[in-house]
């Protein structure tokens, strides 16, 4: 099966973050997080890591938004960004359910950390 491209060129959106032209939203973005510099930087760092192994779907809603997966401290998290003259980070928290990526599906928790919880072992493809 052919990888699927993001709809935003990801030199693109990791220039935009490097460079400071990035927003966060206040709802699903900043309130993860202790204050919003650690959204900030984290955003900042979770952006510049990017790979499109990690792209999960594009979103046609108001704006056209890219989806990835990604691990932040070994954990899921959810990240949607779309462009509107700066990078705007619409979504950035941990993930509720599983994602389906380019590399494979991401569980909101690693599976040692699942099977504990539940008395069983769980799946994730690297």
């Amino acid at each position: 099966m052919k990888a699927k491209k993001p709809y935003w060129d990801l030199e693109n959106v990791k220039a935009l973050a490097a460079s400071g032209k990035l927003f966060l939203t206040k709802t699903k973005a900043e309130k993860s997080f202790p204050d919003p510099a650690t959204a900030m930087t984290t955003a900042r760092a979770t952006i510049g890591d990017l790979t499109e192994r990690q792209f999960a779907e594009t979103l046609k809603q108001i704006d056209t938004c890219d989806v990835y997966g990604v691990r932040i401290n070994g954990r899921g998290w959810y990240l949607k960004v779309t462009i509107d003259e700066l990078l705007v980070v619409v979504s950035l928290h941990p993930l509720l359910r599983p994602l389906h990526t380019n590399s494979g599906m991401l569980l909101p928790v690693p599976p040692s950390e699942e099977g504990r919880k539940a008395g069983g072992k769980t799946d994730e493809v690297p």
